[in-house]
């Protein structure tokens, strides 16, 4: 039954994306016609939140019930990087006067992080076959981070203060992918003998 609580969690965060589009969009569009944006608005904060809450959520539970799996692993990582590509793609390119627009670098880190990521599993997999993905805090602490910017973003709350937010979140991100790389490579090593 937890087990199948987790794919539910985890399916839920890709599914909730766009909802979250579709409110994000018409909040927008109610501000530049001059009309009350409120309840789209609320609605986008509250999927953000939703998705953040369950990324956590299914982690914690997995750890605690020790339910953790491989292929849970995979697709709880798949399932965490298309929110983020998604959400701070609408963020960045999504013009009107409701959410904090994110800037262009921020979407370029985040994309080309999870870009070479891709192509750095798809090349081991193919060079070595299956790698084992762990989960490991600063992954936890990137998501936590990047939660953190989408939400400040989505409350269209000023850039002073998301600035660091964003730092943090980006050098975070960075360290983990580049950790998660080499963690990969010398899988690979290992695999493929002395």
């Amino acid at each position: 039954m937890l087990r199948a609580i987790l794919w539910v969690l985890t399916l839920a965060r890709v599914v909730l994306i766009p909802f979250f589009v579709v409110a994000g969009l018409t909040a927008q569009e109610l501000a530049r016609a001059g009309e009350d944006p409120s309840v789209p608005r609320v609605v986008a904060l509250g999927l953000v939140v939703v998705m953040g809450v369950t990324d956590l959520l299914d982690g914690w539970i997995a750890r605690r019930f020790d339910l953790a799996s491989q292929i849970g692993a995979v697709v709880d990582a798949v399932a965490d990087k298309l929110v983020q590509v998604a959400l701070v793609a609408f963020f960045t390119l999504s013009v009107g006067p409701v959410f904090t627009a994110l800037p262009l670098w921020f979407l370029v880190i985040v994309f080309g992080r999870d870009l070479v990521l891709l192509v750095g599993v798809s090349v081991l997999r193919l060079r070595y076959g299956p790698l084992q993905v762990v989960h490991r805090g600063h992954g936890r602490i990137a998501s936590v981070l990047m939660f953190g910017v989408l939400g400040w973003s989505a409350l269209g709350l000023p850039m002073w203060g998301l600035l660091p937010l964003m730092l943090g979140a980006a050098g975070v991100s960075v360290y983990s992918a580049t950790i998660y790389a080499l963690d990969g490579a010398a899988q690979g090593r290992a695999m493929s003998g002395p």
